[in-house]
């Protein structure tokens, strides 16, 4: 059944119909099978075609509900682990400030473990701005009153 979703185009059909109508109901209707889908080769491969898909789950973290929260970060987590790709494009979608709000934030501990292993997989694609020397923190040209 699974297979025969992947390859009628329903991952592209999916995405396509989330981002045109990216509201609540509908996004917590679809998410789960997203993730779903994406637990297996070919679904995550298909999703992983998807100009729009990892932009898309970016987006949905902390803006639309708890439950399609925990459901984008398990389907980027799926898609981060099995395409480097998708890593890079989540970092520079700003995944990365997303999940840090995301980890400090009052979702469940399931989200909270996803968004950790998302940062770990995404720890080499940390902007640079984001580690702050020490020594250069200490020579600021900010003098006191």
């Amino acid at each position: 059944m699974i297979n025969l979703a992947t390859s009628t185009g329903a991952p592209g059909t999916l995405i396509d119909r989330l981002a045109a109508d990216f509201d609540r109901c509908n996004m917590e209707r679809g998410l789960p099978t997203v993730e779903l889908l994406c637990r297996i080769p070919e679904g995550c491969a298909a999703f992983g075609e998807h100009a729009l898909t990892v932009p898309l789950l970016v987006k949905t973290i902390l803006r639309v509900s708890d439950r399609a929260m925990e459901y984008a970060a398990g389907a980027l987590l799926a898609l981060c682990t099995a395409e480097e790709r998708c890593i890079d494009e989540a970092a520079a979608a700003g995944l990365v400030t997303q999940l840090l709000l995301l980890v400090q934030s009052d979702c469940t501990e399931r989200t909270k473990r996803k968004a950790q292993m998302l940062l770990k997989l995404l720890g080499d694609s940390w902007p640079d701005e984001t580690v702050v020397n020490s020594d250069e923190f200490g020579r600021s040209e900010v003098g006191l009153f």
